[in-house]
């Protein structure tokens, strides 16, 4: 599943949850699989990042590791 997909998941789970009608037993089946989600979401992000660190050149054109910030 790559990350938008996951993303898209996630706040489908996000509506269900917070529907007045849901059951215990469904509550925690959404949470369960929402939280398994925004793990992988999270280890796939941390990878990303490792990524780009690899092929961030300096002006010379030798490779060096930069910090990458998302926000």
């Amino acid at each position: 599943m790559k990350i938008e997909e996951a993303l898209t998941r996630l706040g489908e789970i996000t509506k269900r949850l917070e529907a007045e009608d849901l059951l215990l037993e469904e509550a925690l089946i959404l949470f369960e699989e929402g939280v398994a989600l925004a793990a992988r979401v999270k280890s796939d992000l941390d990878q990303a990042r490792l990524r780009i660190k690899r092929v961030v050149e300096t002006s010379q054109g030798t490779l060096s590791l930069e910090d990458f910030d998302l926000s």
